[in-house]
């Protein structure tokens, strides 16, 4: 009997008559590390396009709403409008969300000077009449490439839910095996029946992704978040970051710890 069909791991006869192999020829951690980015780059194309199309259009709808808004008079109308922008902005936000978490993890973790990242959350988060005082020192932290949005969304949660907050601090704490970075401000503060709930996905108002997105951010290199803020007094996250993940010289190097 004649050898048939040796390609692409389908039955393999040799001369003898006998099966000699019935898999696959084995792939190799370079092929398989190929296949993965090549999946990531089309799942990251079709999103982009999505959102871009969508996003798109929905702009031309607001557009439209507004104009619809400067033409009706009646309250009750005028109230249905606003529920309207105010679910075109909650999906802008959904689309958001979706976008930042799909890059968790895409690129490998490095070193984030501190002092920048905080800089960075500020300008974006539009902390309009909320001071940012920052006591961490020249220090740099191991983290994802999102480290930043860690911050952007903490600092949100103070501008959306903190009520009459005007003061938001930041510290580093050194403990025996690890660092706390606190991130606390003055405002309303969260119930104790939801300090852990904060953190699940959808939960709360808007649309419930931010913190879940800071916790897994946080995640990808080992670090944990909790809420431990009196209510009433303010909030005050905790971030649990492992011992050799700071780096106190602030230096340029970009190898991992322990290298």
């Amino acid at each position: 009997m004649s050898e048939q069909l040796n390609e692409a791991g389908v039955v393999k006869y040799p001369s003898s008559g006998n099966i000699e192999n019935i898999t696959p020829a084995e792939r190799t951690d370079a092929d398989v590390k190929k296949e993965l980015e090549f999946a990531l780059k089309k799942l990251e194309i079709v999103g982009s396009i999505t959102r871009h199309d969508v996003l798109n259009q929905l702009t031309a709808i607001v557009g439209y709403t507004e104009l619809l808004e400067m033409m009706v008079e009646d309250p009750q109308q005028r109230s249905f409008i606003e529920k309207e922008k105010q679910a075109f902005d909650k999906i802008r936000r959904q689309f958001r969300f979706a976008k930042d978490y799909q890059m968790i993890g895409v690129e490998p973790p490095r070193w984030h000077v501190l002092k920048m990242v905080i800089h960075q959350a500020i300008e974006a988060a539009d902390l309009k009449g909320i001071a940012v005082t920052d006591l961490t020192g020249g220090v740099s932290v191991y983290a994802d490439t999102s480290f930043e949005k860690v911050f952007t969304n903490l600092f949100e949660n103070t501008r959306r839910h903190g009520g009459t907050a005007t003061e938001i601090r930041i510290s580093l704490i050194p403990r025996e095996d690890a660092f706390v970075l606190v991130v606390e401000d003055n405002g309303a503060g969260i119930a104790a029946d939801g300090k852990t709930k904060i953190f699940g996905r959808g939960y709360g108002k808007g649309t419930g992704w931010g913190l879940f997105l800071v916790l897994e951010i946080l995640a990808f290199t080992g670090m944990t978040i909790t809420e431990t803020g009196e209510p009433g007094k303010g909030t005050r996250f905790e971030i649990r970051i492992p011992q050799d993940h700071v780096r106190m010289d602030g230096g340029n190097s970009q190898a991992p710890p322990h290298q």
